[in-house]
């Protein structure tokens, strides 16, 4: 049992999850404004659109993805070891 939540809360699965967690959402991110409406053709008059024309979210999206794959792969083909030690009796008086 204690084999099983060692290697449930290894520190890589956790960081993976959370990678791909932000990944996915991401992922969405940039592909929902596709969906949503069509792409201006123009430059935008918004100073604050400074990302007009790339697909930011999409990239960085799959990039985590991919990162957050090499932690679990990472965790699958190098688990932590955890020495069982035996069960100790007490001593009588």
């Amino acid at each position: 049992m204690a084999s099983k939540l060692s290697h449930l809360f290894d520190i890589r699965n956790v960081i993976g999850a959370l990678l791909a967690i932000y990944g996915v959402v991401l992922t969405i991110a940039g592909f929902a404004p596709g969906l949503l409406r069509e792409r201006d053709k123009g430059a935008s008059n918004n100073p604050v659109d400074l990302s007009f024309g790339t697909d930011a979210n999409w990239w960085v999206g799959l990039a985590l993805i991919g990162v957050a794959v090499a932690f679990f792969a990472w965790a699958w083909l190098r688990p932590v070891r955890v020495e069982e030690t035996p069960p100790t009796t007490p001593a009588s008086p």
